[in-house]
């Protein structure tokens, strides 16, 4: 097997992690009477009792201290259909990123967006900071899903994760 060594530098880092494959989450929270959401991929279970998830989010990130302020955050799982909803909450101008969406708020107080193929609705539990990021620890207050198959990030691009 042929495989390609990088020191272990930012982007040698960054080029060896394109090689896995992750979903594709929204994350959503309210403060101060505004909502905020942004994609992320880097999101995992903590624990089934209690429920907990994690997300983990750029200090120099918008919305990361919003969430601190908050206390709370939705976690939005995107189907392979939502393309266009990741790359909206990815980029762009952050002021209309809710603009003509139905959503709804959640019993934790943050956005549940409209037709995902699953969502953890948190009260934050714990902040644990690690390099450039803090790993938001939330307790999941209500979680919901459908049937569908996951959007996919692999190597700098969205694609279908198709299962059947």
């Amino acid at each position: 097997m042929d495989s390609v060594s990088v020191p272990v530098s930012t982007e040698g880092f960054k080029s060896a992690m394109r090689r896995f494959a992750t979903g594709v989450c929204i994350v959503t929270t309210e403060a101060d009477g505004t909502i905020h959401g942004f994609t992320v991929n880097a999101f995992t279970s903590v624990s089934a009792e209690p429920p907990q998830v994690l997300v983990c989010v750029n200090r120099a990130a918008t919305a990361h201290p919003l969430i601190s302020a908050a206390g709370r955050f939705c976690v939005n799982i995107l189907g392979v259909d939502q393309r266009a909803l990741a790359e909206r909450f990815s980029g762009g101008d952050k002021t209309t990123r809710f603009a003509g969406l139905d959503y709804r708020i959640g019993p934790a107080g943050s956005p549940i967006l409209p037709g995902v193929l699953a969502y953890f609705d948190c009260t934050l539990a714990e902040e644990y900071s690690a390099g450039t990021h803090t790993i938001f620890v939330g307790n999941v207050i209500e979680a919901g899903d459908r049937a569908g198959s996951p959007l996919g990030y692999y190597d700098r691009g969205y694609h279908d994760f198709h299962l059947e």
